[in-house]
């Protein structure tokens, strides 16, 4: 986390924010109490370094708006409405690399690479189910259908509604979202994905819920959805299409959403055994539960 010229260091406590070892603004004020995702103190700072970063690229022919590296670092009792509202502004300023670390142990160091103009977005496709429309659903639910989706979005348009179905129906994603939610003062990890697409002839008909008491279980369902991947992989003599689109479960993509108010001491835990399983870099979104 040492500062450099190229990649600068922000450090976000419970009181106060620096960067590059400079306190630039308190943290419930210009943080917690902002309810834009623009934190304009750190965006002012973040933008003199850019300026610098920017002129040197020039001076030696190189792209200024690509891939360029920040580090951040974050207290373990700091909320993810913050953390989130933290590496947005950082995005915002230029910065579409960053590695970031939790809490005081700097054993786990993740990195989180953002959309820039080559890398526009992980998901392209225009009928992209948003996280929280899932995430109410998340609680004592087995199924959300695509009934239901198509109720929720009202597309009323017959043309649209019809290209939606039949986009759908060879919609071969696992599309992994993973959170959690609190019941009677204990944690519950919830995962939901698209089922379908395990199967020998890939379908749509809606998003899977399961939830877990603890962590090991919550892992231990991952490895088996792993097994059934290899199941497939080994039956096929030919990499076949469902096996790639099934990579979106083993090293590809997972999306996280979570409260604004949830502590980033209990996300680690998730964010740890995410990265053992590949999901690092472009391959963690993050949302905000807005239900």
């Amino acid at each position: 986390m040492t500062p450099n010229p190229n990649e600068p260091v922000l450090d976000v406590g419970l009181d106060e924010y620096s960067l590059n070892g400079n306190v630039i603004g308190k943290t419930a004020t210009d943080v917690s109490a902002n309810q834009e995702l623009l934190i304009v103190p750190l965006d002012d700072g973040l933008k003199k370094i850019r300026v610098f970063e920017q002129e040197e690229a020039l001076k030696n022919n190189q792209p200024v708006d690509e891939c360029i590296k920040a580090k951040l670092h974050v207290d373990e009792n700091l909320s993810f409405g913050d953390f989130y509202k933290t590496f947005a502004t950082m995005h915002f300023a230029g910065y579409s690399n960053i590695k970031y670390a939790i809490g005081t142990n700097f054993k786990e160091i993740y990195d989180l690479k953002l959309p820039t103009r080559s890398r526009p977005c992980l998901h392209v496709n225009p009928f992209y189910i948003s996280p929280p429309l899932r995430y109410k659903y998340m609680r004592n639910r087995q199924k959300l259908s695509l009934d239901e989706i198509l109720a929720r979005l009202k597309i009323k348009d017959a043309y649209k509604l019809v290209c939606f179905v039949d986009y759908f129906k060879d919609y071969n994603s696992l599309d992994l979202m993973l959170s959690f939610y609190r019941e009677n003062d204990n944690i519950v990890y919830a995962i939901s994905l698209n089922e379908g697409a395990l199967k020998a002839n890939p379908s749509f008909d809606g998003f899977s819920f399961y939830s877990f008491n603890n962590l090991a279980d919550l892992w231990k369902f991952i490895a088996d959805i792993r097994s059934k991947e290899k199941l497939q992989n080994d039956s096929n003599d030919v990499k076949s299409f469902v096996a790639k689109c099934t990579s979106d479960l083993f090293g590809k993509h997972a999306s996280l959403i979570f409260e604004n108010d949830e502590l980033m001491k209990d996300i680690a835990p998730l964010l740890k055994g995410l990265k053992a399983y590949g999901y690092n870099g472009d391959r963690i979104a993050f949302s905000v539960a807005l239900w």
